[in-house]
């Protein structure tokens, strides 16, 4: 069977000094995903879950030591616009100060070395929130401009979950999140993102290890942020450990990767509780009536076929041998390289 690439498309208004809208301006796009592709971790085979179809791929089990190593994925829509992350493969463990680290030469942002490849960042605790916080603005930095953090809070129910599912471990967890806005080529974008910190060792976040074990994160195109949350919250409930592999490491890998499997499913309902409502489903955005409450239409391109879900906010839409998608309010296209989009029916 032909497979065919469907974006989903929403409008994004410029405007101009006199309130008319100019001849051509870009729409901000998004595949909207039919198919999945079971991605294995290529390193180690440590995990499997399923990622967007004819998106860019990448992950993997990064490894510094036998005790220290992180899993982490991600999935690029064609257009580079749409981000979705799962843990970050550059992220340290970290080592809370302490007289003893101190009398020993090793302060607050200097790396301690265990042992055995064991390598700490000394750094005080960072609860779920605040680490959500510091590193969307790190990674932000490097994809976006004008970035401002639009709300933090602190996840207690998801922390409760898995403390639940973690007693007697010796580990403590907790759970933030962070949303940013920001401008990428001159689309106003949102970002959010959710992280876990672990805290194990005796003092509270006063004396022990941690790290942030768990970083879910996406950043799209601001009106279909909550498509974004749909695919990610999918990746995340597929994310399933190789319960061979967690064999193979110690029974302590045997623990996390049950305590994840379970976390799993919470931290997806979690993130789809927040975005039910902005996001379109494909089977929703075919009827007539849904196009119309959530102001969206659905264009194709006589030549290729690919079909757009656009933003309704436009009388014609057009594209090139490019990909552009450009929306109009006059029949008179962009350039001379568009052609004309053309409406598809509802089902």
């Amino acid at each position: 069977m032909k497979q065919v690439s469907i974006a989903l498309v929403v409008l994004l208004s410029t405007g101009c000094a006199w309130g008319q809208r100019p001849a051509g301006h870009p729409v901000a796009a998004i595949p909207v995903v039919r198919h999945w592709q079971l991605f294995t971790d290529p390193n180690e085979g440590a995990f499997q879950l399923e990622m967007p179809q004819g998106w860019k791929l990448s992950g993997g089990t990064v490894r510094r030591s036998a005790l220290q190593y992180r899993a982490w994925a991600s999935a690029t829509s064609p257009d580079g616009s749409t981000m979705l992350i799962i843990n970050d493969p550059e992220e340290q463990n970290y080592i809370t100060p302490s007289p003893m680290l101190a009398a020993t030469g090793f302060r607050a942002g200097s790396l301690y070395n265990a042992g055995a490849g064991n390598t700490y960042l000394v750094a005080p605790y960072k609860s779920g929130v605040q680490f959500a916080v510091s590193w969307g603005q790190r990674r932000l930095n490097n994809y976006c401009t004008s970035i401002k953090l639009t709300n933090s809070r602190s996840r207690p129910e998801l922390s409760q979950t898995i403390n639940g599912l973690a007693r007697g471990a010796g580990i403590t967890y907790d759970y933030g999140e962070a949303a940013f806005s920001c401008q990428r080529n001159g689309v106003a974008m949102t970002a959010s993102v959710l992280v876990r910190t672990l805290l194990a060792g005796v003092g509270g976040p006063q004396g022990g290890i941690w790290l942030a074990d768990a970083i879910e994160a996406f950043v799209a195109p601001a009106p279909v942020a909550g498509v974004a949350a749909g695919l990610l919250a999918h990746m995340i409930k597929t994310n399933r450990t190789n319960q061979a592999w967690a064999a193979r490491q110690s029974q302590t890998t045997m623990e996390v990767a049950r305590i994840n499997a379970q976390a799993n499913i919470a931290i997806s309902d979690s993130i789809m509780s927040g975005w039910e409502q902005r996001g379109a489903t494909m089977d929703r955005v075919m009827e007539q009536g849904s196009r119309a409450r959530l102001g969206i239409d659905i264009y194709s391109d006589p030549v290729t076929g690919i079909e757009y879900t656009v933003g309704n906010s436009n009388r014609y839409y057009w594209t090139n041998a490019g990909g552009d998608v450009v929306g109009t309010d006059t029949i008179d296209p962009p350039g001379p390289a568009f052609r004309r989009l053309n409406r598809v029916p509802p089902q």
